[in-house]
């Protein structure tokens, strides 16, 4: 369902200068319990304290060496020397995630050909309609599990009528369930892959909430990615403008892998081409920011503060699933993350019930999607009950 975040968000917010009880569980940003944008004073400091070079001028299209160097650490984390011996690895900075995810559609597709995504998802039909380009769903659940058998049959499906296939999968913290694959899960979905060797697939892993995940491991299953075989590319789909708060920074990356070095060199020239044709380059104090906190003396600093909001987000989303459940208010299976869904057969006509009572949040497929990061614990108490009421669900 299209629809436009950005507007629902702006129209909670003018209702908040009218109304005193607005909940504004819109748009997927961050706030602290003091409803402060961000929640990192160290994020706010180094961006006021970068000098002028690591603003103004023009950044190097891909980054610069540092930083595409730093961008691929911090995502494998430890697994970084790993992942490195096993594939070719290289990358180009973008304007956010949305920067790689439009990337990918236009350089691994064609005008009329499909992608191949979850029937629950985010909006990549956006990106899809600018690149003149069809969807073509599985389903995203079976029960309480991610839906392998519609994964494998759907995509066989597509594989028989179209030679390249780009594949999203959006882990961790699935935008909008909340829902995160099982390693179990995950390589699962990699050996069905696999087994389309006549295809060219390229796997656009959509990370954007990777640094909010509650996995005991979070990136354990990038250990997982070099059982991939030849005729896989993967790309890696980064948001720094999540990971540190600095949402209009536009602070993004594409890290490609494959098996095949001239795979790899391909993806580094297309996208260099790709952005300069499109936006140009990246921000220079979005490359600096992540420079900045790749430093050892400043990553510790900034990790605390992380750990900080993802424990705070994982309160509220954990208050509001318990309270659903008391009160039987059904949603997709949750783990971690930004969101919740609650379902409901009228979502149109639901959130816009819930606006007549100064409840702001998003309609789509299924149900009303809840940005639990932008909410105080106390906003959500008693919130699902309240829901239950208006909706009659």
């Amino acid at each position: 369902m299209s629809v436009d975040i950005l507007k629902i968000s702006k129209d909670a917010l003018a209702a908040s200068k009218i109304y005193d009880d607005v909940i504004n569980a819109s748009i997927g940003m961050f706030y602290d319990e003091d409803k402060s944008i961000g929640g990192m004073p160290i994020v706010s400091k180094a961006i006021r304290s970068l000098p002028d070079e690591k603003i103004l001028p023009y950044p190097a299209v891909d980054g610069g060496k540092d930083f595409k160097n730093n961008v691929i650490s911090w995502v494998f984390g430890k697994y970084e020397e790993t992942i490195r011996k096993q594939m070719f690895v290289d990358a180009c900075a973008t304007p956010g995630g949305s920067g790689a995810i439009a990337s990918t559609f236009a350089i691994y597709s064609k005008p009329g050909e499909s992608i191949f995504v979850s029937d629950i998802r985010w909006q990549y039909e956006r990106f899809a309609d600018r690149a003149k380009l069809n969807i073509f769903e599985h389903k995203l659940f079976k029960g309480d599990s991610f839906d392998l058998d519609s994964f494998k049959e759907r995509l066989t499906e597509l594989c028989a009528i179209q030679k390249q296939v780009i594949i999203i999968i959006n882990d961790p913290c699935h935008n909008p369930t909340g829902y995160t694959l099982s390693e179990q899960e995950f390589q699962q979905i990699i050996q069905i892959m696999n087994q389309f060797e006549h295809n060219d697939l390229v796997f656009l892993y959509d990370l954007a909430y990777l640094d909010f995940s509650h996995e005991e491991d979070k990136r354990k299953k990038m250990t997982y990615l070099p059982q991939l075989k030849n005729h896989v590319m993967t790309i890696l789909s980064f948001s720094g403008s999540k990971t540190f708060g600095a949402y209009g920074l536009r602070l993004g990356a594409a890290i490609g892998l494959s098996h095949v070095e001239e795979k790899v060199k391909q993806f580094h020239h297309k996208y260099v081409n790709e952005a300069r044709g499109s936006w140009s380059a990246t921000p220079t104090i979005s490359i600096e920011l992540l420079n900045h906190f790749s430093l050892k003396e400043n990553k510790e600093a900034f990790l605390k503060g992380l750990n900080h909001i993802t424990t705070l987000v994982q309160q509220r989303s954990v208050s509001f699933i318990s309270q659903a459940q008391e009160v039987g208010l059904k949603t997709h299976p949750f783990r971690s993350g930004f969101y919740t869904v609650v379902l409901t057969p009228n979502p149109e006509q639901d959130y816009l019930k819930l606006a007549e009572h100064h409840i702001y949040a998003v309609p789509m497929t299924g149900g009303i999607r809840l940005a639990l990061c932008s909410l105080s614990k106390q906003d959500i108490v008693g919130l699902p009950q309240k829901i239950k009421s208006i909706l009659h669900l």
